[in-house]
């Protein structure tokens, strides 16, 4: 570990108190607009109204009041262990080429101490505004929270944006970011890296980025599932093979695709009532549309011979296993014990007339 890197480890803690001392720059009327606005001191957030109707001023004049108390406390926030981190965050967010959701960035910081709960997020996020090369863009019906060096345009990056948007409608199916980059080139005139359009694309609440190679709108459900039907078919679409209700459950939970908790039982009842699964093995289940088929292992054998006509006793095996996760010898033992079955040559099955 670095020496720069361990003395943010140690200071990071120490945030809460360091934003603290900063605020006995500001007037009363300031730090309690400030300690609102920001959720600071386990304060709820407050809106601009809920705070002018306290002091009796429109939301506009509270709006002024924050805007120079944050100016004041940018012009002191260098000469405090606060710019410690917020070096640190310059570094972060030059790997995104400049732009980064605000809770990327908070997260990567908070990666370097062993208990993220010793730090306070929302007094770190307010240090990282203070920075004089950063902006802080504020949550909108279209944008997450972001922050930007104050070199680059946010004009910019809504223009990325929209242009994505309007090629990925227009296409109708997800992209990847080669090819969206391309496509922005031949619109723009302008090169921009991946990196850069993959960051602005991942600041829109309208486009959905999936794992840095996947890109669509955040509407389809295919790439965006909301219902637990859609987070089955997702992950079974993405192993592209069978998996056990467990697996599944476990896998929707990594994703992460919302803040529902996954109930395993759930999951097994969704995967029993719908028809696009079929279970083919014990707690194993696959896509019907993979050429899956319900039933018994003898109602399997019995599709395949009737739609195949007689076959060797291997080529039944190969065939049943292409629908079913069963052992050889479960096949074998329908074969010889199920009345509908006949044996029509030394090795050959045929559906008993």
């Amino acid at each position: 570990m670095t020496q720069d890197v361990s003395q943010i480890v140690a200071t990071l803690p120490e945030v809460k108190n360091l934003i603290n001392n900063l605020l006995i720059l500001l007037s009363p009327k300031e730090k309690h607009i400030i300690e609102n606005r920001y959720s600071l001191n386990q304060r709820p957030h407050a809106t601009l109204e809920k705070i002018g109707q306290e002091f009796g001023v429109t939301r506009e004049r509270i709006r002024q009041i924050e805007k120079n108390a944050l100016k004041k406390l940018s012009r002191n926030v260098v000469n405090t262990k606060l710019n410690v981190f917020n070096q640190y965050a310059n570094i972060v967010i030059q790997k995104y080429e400049g732009v980064v959701l605000e809770d990327k960035i908070v997260s990567e910081i908070l990666t370097l101490v062993s208990d993220p709960k010793t730090v306070d997020a929302p007094a770190l996020k307010l240090s990282l505004e203070l920075d004089l090369n950063l902006e802080k863009v504020p949550n909108t019906i279209n944008y997450y929270p972001f922050f930007k060096l104050k070199t680059i345009e946010k004009k910019e990056i809504m223009d990325i944006c929209e242009k994505t948007i309007v090629y990925l409608t227009t296409k109708g199916s997800v992209s990847n970011i080669e090819e969206i980059a391309t496509e922005l080139e031949k619109q723009t005139g302008k090169k921009w890296s991946r990196q850069f359009a993959l960051s602005c694309l991942e600041l829109d609440r309208r486009i959905k980025v999936v794992k840095k190679t996947e890109i669509g709108l955040s509407t389809w459900r295919n790439i965006n599932p909301r219902t637990l039907r859609d987070k089955i078919l997702y992950i079974l679409g993405e192993i592209q093979k069978p998996l056990h209700y467990v697996e599944i459950a476990n896998r929707i939970s990594e994703a992460h695709f919302d803040r529902k908790v996954i109930n395993v039982q759930a999951v097994h009842n969704e995967l029993i009532r719908d028809e696009s699964f079929v279970l083919i093995g014990r707690g194993i289940y696959a896509l019907r549309k993979w050429g899956y088929e319900d039933g018994t292992v003898a109602d399997v054998i019995a599709s395949i011979l009737r739609e195949k006509g007689a076959l060797e006793r291997e080529q039944i095996i190969t065939e049943v296993l292409k629908k079913r996760q069963v052992k050889r010898i479960t096949i074998l033992l329908n074969l010889k014990n199920k009345p509908m079955f006949e044996r029509v040559g030394r090795d050959a099955y045929a559906v008993k007339a």
